[in-house]
């Protein structure tokens, strides 16, 4: 059962708290505030959409939901809060609720859930870029649509990396 919301919110971004510099060695001073700023402008910068090469749709929060450990699908594009999210240089954030894109659990294996739960730092919620493939930072798999599915609602996880077009990404 398909169900369509009536109402959207969207969310801004929260910043990070005021740096102070008492007591504070400059060069360390001057690298928190370069990495402050670097933050603020990836964060304030225009959402995008995580796009699949192998079938155009985009990486969703499935059916809006906004619990820790939601799951996240492919889903035909269509410019939803749930299907915009921001860099931050090594997290990838949905606007709908400004949680992080995490792998369940921290898990390792094969096939691990991709989901959305509160930032923490962790490995399991740090990405980075290898040509057109999201690399996980906990163990270097890459972010895929299982099985190849063109259908919408596919589940993503992780995977070794194989350069298929199921775990080469885009952003629009």
């Amino acid at each position: 059962m398909t169900t369509t919301p009536t109402e959207l919110t969207f969310r801004q971004p929260r910043a990070s708290p005021p740096l102070t510099t008492q007591g504070a060695p400059l060069k360390h001073t001057f690298a928190a505030q370069t990495a402050l700023a670097l933050t603020l402008l990836s964060s304030s910068a225009p959402a995008f959409e995580i796009r699949n090469r192998n079938n155009d749709k985009c990486l969703d929060v499935y059916a809006y939901l906004d619990h820790n450990g939601a799951r996240t699908a492919s889903w035909e594009c269509w410019g939803g809060p749930n299907q915009q999210w921001y860099w931050n240089g090594e997290e990838i954030r949905s606007v709908m609720n400004d949680k992080c894109l995490d792998i369940f659990g921290s898990n390792t294996n094969d096939g691990a859930q991709v989901t959305i739960w509160e930032c923490n730092g962790g490995d399991n919620q740090r990405w980075y870029w290898d040509g057109n493939m999201l690399r996980s930072r906990l163990n270097g798999k890459c972010l895929e649509i299982y099985g190849f599915s063109n259908n919408n609602g596919a589940l993503i996880n992780t995977w070794d990396c194989s350069d298929g077009l199921n775990q080469q990404w885009y952003l629009r």
